[in-house]
């Protein structure tokens, strides 16, 4: 491997490694921190350019913080096709270079290094390597990160089964894109017990929970209508330029097909899986209809199915699968689709303001998509046993999701109406009397919380801006 290409990825050896000064102090860092302190391998996966790397050193920050020597703690980039093509030809040339820059054998180490690895995907069969390397004992802990989950689940298979601990890296959530901008983020764990099945509170105290967010109520506003429009990617979301989020954004775009799926697809059905891409972007919220897709772009269903799972596994898209007490059922049932970044949906259909969603009639499902994605994105930090769902029964009965915990099943319908009709309900309705629940969520962009009770029911009226 380069000496220099070496030095300058591994910058703390010299001295001169420093954070940025505006660094986001990310949802998971926490866990990251505890997780760095066990043996198994690390992993960090999720879209590209959501900040894995940066959370890779921020975490080599916090270790040399806590007084690991420097020369303990390597980094490699697979990015760089030179050290792939090095390592191709031989894996076991790996644990040369480490021994190389470390000055001695790491079998005869008497305390850890560290190995940090991004986009470990692109080196086929290395983490199979990794696996044996890890299963000699040898005293390194290895933290990989990878922004395909395709590609590591085929490396992976079941080799890793007891020996990695995961975490998802998502586009930035509420609270870190307040620390972003440099504002204390508002407290709403109470309600995010509520949503999770831990608490369910009174009306008196769901109207202090509500006080206590207030003051916060119009920068939220703001914040929610701009991830409507850009998403969440880090360097997107703080950017104040909108010419500069668009070209970021079309920046991923291509380089998400050049470098993530040009080797997964015949170069030649490039323009097919960019239009499945874009087909499955203006119909989220909907039902995922192979067949109709497949008329549309007269290609056969097996190849937008397998376009479809490439765009799943690679984080494009997130598929909800619908809620059953039959579990085979569930999994077999037609899954909705969601975009697990809005910026990247719109930037697919040429759509880059609030003005442009409202007048082609699309506020109301990026709302529902907006609010999907704030749910995933409180789970990883709030270690929650939850799942979600959406219900539909035969006679088209529906719930936009249904939040599965160990503790209730939670179904919650989502409206960007400002003022709440008694059509709104009937879904949440047919939850209770088909699944025998009693509690429900109502999402909308009304001014304040309430409780609507029966004798059978109690359904929260919760604004957005609230969750």
């Amino acid at each position: 491997m380069d000496e220099r290409l070496f030095y300058s990825n591994n910058s703390w050896r010299g001295g001169a490694f420093a954070l940025p000064p505006d660094i986001v102090n990310r949802d998971i860092h926490d866990k990251a921190l505890t997780f760095i302190r066990e043996k198994e391998i690390l992993t960090f996966l999720g879209l590209r350019q959501t900040g894995k790397s940066t959370l890779a050193f921020q975490l080599i920050h916090d270790l040399l913080k806590q007084g690991i020597k420097p020369e303990r703690i390597f980094y490699f980039n697979f990015d760089d096709l030179s050290l792939r093509q090095e390592l191709s030809a031989s894996f076991g040339s790996f644990l040369k270079i480490v021994e190389r820059f470390l000055g001695e054998e790491v079998q005869e180490q008497k305390t850890r290094i560290y190995i940090f690895i991004d986009e470990v995907q692109k080196l086929p069969g290395f983490i199979e390597y990794i696996k044996s390397l890890y299963d000699l004992r040898l005293p390194v802990k290895w933290v990989l990160t990878g922004s395909s989950s395709l590609k590591l689940k085929v490396q992976i298979k079941e080799s890793l089964a007891g020996r990695v601990l995961s975490l998802s890296v998502l586009p930035f959530s509420e609270v870190e894109t307040f620390k972003g901008y440099g504002f204390d983020p508002p407290d709403k764990k109470n309600i995010w017990r509520f949503i999770f099945g831990e608490t369910t509170p009174d009306k008196k105290a769901l109207k202090k929970y509500q006080a206590g967010i207030m003051p916060f109520k119009q920068r939220i506003q703001k914040l929610f209508e701009e991830y409507m429009v850009y998403g969440g990617l880090p360097a997107v979301s703080l950017s104040n330029d909108t010419e500069r989020k668009q070209i970021l954004l079309k920046s991923y775009r291509d380089t998400y097909l050049e470098q993530d799926i040009r080797n997964l697809v015949k170069e030649d059905k490039l323009w097919v899986y960019q239009k499945v891409m874009e087909l499955l972007a203006s119909r989220i919220g909907d039902l995922l209809n192979y067949s109709n897709i497949a008329s549309s772009l007269e290609v056969t269903v097996d190849t937008v199915k397998r376009y479809s799972m490439l765009l799943e596994k690679t984080f494009i898209i997130n598929n909800l699968t619908t809620y059953s007490r039959n579990v085979r059922s569930e999994i077999l049932k037609t899954p909705k689709v969601y975009f697990t970044d809005l910026g990247i949906r719109n930037s697919l259909l040429g759509l880059n303001s609030i003005s442009q969603i409202e007048k082609l009639g699309q506020y109301g499902i990026i709302f529902e998509n907006a609010i999907v994605e704030k749910l995933n994105t409180i789970m990883p930090p709030m270690e929650l046993e939850a799942r979600l769902h959406y219900w539909r029964t035969k006679t088209k009965e529906e719930v936009d999701i249904v939040v599965y915990t160990p503790e209730r099943l939670l179904p919650i319908e989502i409206k960007s109406d400002k003022k709440i009709q008694t059509k709104h309900l009937k879904g949440l309705r047919s939850f209770f009397e088909k699944e025998k629940e009693k509690v429900g969520v109502l999402v909308g962009r009304f001014e304040d919380a309430d409780i609507l009770k029966d004798e059978k029911s109690r359904i929260y009226m919760l604004p957005y801006w609230m969750i």
